[in-house]
């Protein structure tokens, strides 16, 4: 308030009676101080009821105009696949055809965070981390100096409580899958939610019926949804294709062997035919 503001005061009768106990028991010297006693008890306004907002709202006025210093993007293909990212409550959903390319998507998304300067932990629940296929996963996604920011595990001893335990010590979670950990799918948003400043990067198997095991509420909790698209045997043509963004555009394809975003179809040229067809197809 200005040095000359003034606000004005509904008080009502019951009020009006109290505080003319207190002015009479505890007179004040003060001249600028005025009596209760001159007020009309029956021209005093009735008081109107306000709506007190609940203490989980904030006013809109008082967000950032800025930018968040939490918001960055990933370099190259990556960045412009999944645009400009939030470090908060950020997670990111996998799913697909089997033998699509999601857990190499995963690496190339764990290569891409750790470049970043994120510590990335690993949980291989799928892959043992001793496993030839890790090595070669290692060998065509992870740049070496890349090496340092990025750590496995290829067990959970306490499920989901281990999860929790990385979350607190690691930047980004890569959980290859899922189902491996035998929790149900609602506490994939509290896993979120518990851990603001961690992203989380999860692969989740389908059934039969094209839908993600356990139920679909991730794909609903989750910021990015990422679906893994099977075209052929050959793998050099499967795609990846984000169906929800909250942080950028859906529907950019980006090919997940040539690590490059692609036109509005399937890029088949003739370099890419000549390939020989990837054995290792997960």
């Amino acid at each position: 308030m200005s040095e000359n503001g003034s606000v004005k005061i509904n008080i009502n009768k019951q009020w009006l009676a109290e505080l003319k106990k207190i002015i009479m028991e505890r007179p004040y010297s003060i001249d600028y101080l005025n009596g209760l006693d001159g007020i009309d008890d029956n021209n005093i306004a009735p008081i109107k009821p306000k709506k007190r907002a609940l203490e989980i709202f904030d006013s809109m006025d008082e967000i950032e105009s800025e930018p968040s210093e939490n918001t960055f993007r990933l370099e190259g293909e990556l960045g412009k696949f999944l645009g400009d990212l939030e470090r908060f409550e950020l997670a990111i959903t996998i799913e697909g055809d089997q033998g699509g390319g999601k857990t190499r998507l995963a690496y190339q998304l764990a290569n891409a965070f750790a470049e970043f300067g994120d510590k990335v932990a690993v949980f291989s629940l799928e892959i043992g981390k001793k496993s030839d296929l890790i090595r070669r996963m290692r060998e065509d996604y992870i740049q070496p100096e890349n090496l340092k920011n990025i750590f496995i595990a290829d067990q959970s001893p306490k499920g989901l409580d281990t999860i929790k335990e990385a979350a607190k010590k690691f930047d980004v979670i890569v959980l290859d899958s899922w189902n491996k950990v035998g929790a149900p799918s609602i506490e994939f948003d509290r896993l979120r939610k518990e851990h603001p400043d961690t992203i989380f990067l999860v692969i989740f198997q389908r059934t039969t019926q094209k839908t993600i095991r356990g139920g679909t509420a991730p794909l609903f909790d989750a910021g990015i949804n990422i679906e893994v698209v099977k075209v052929d045997d050959s793998f050099v043509n499967n795609y990846a294709v984000a169906t929800k963004n909250r942080y950028s555009a859906t529907g950019t394809r980006y090919n997940i062997s040539q690590q490059a975003i692609m036109g509005n179809h399937i890029e088949e040229s003739s370099e890419i035919k000549k390939k020989e067809p990837d054995i290792f197809n997960s």
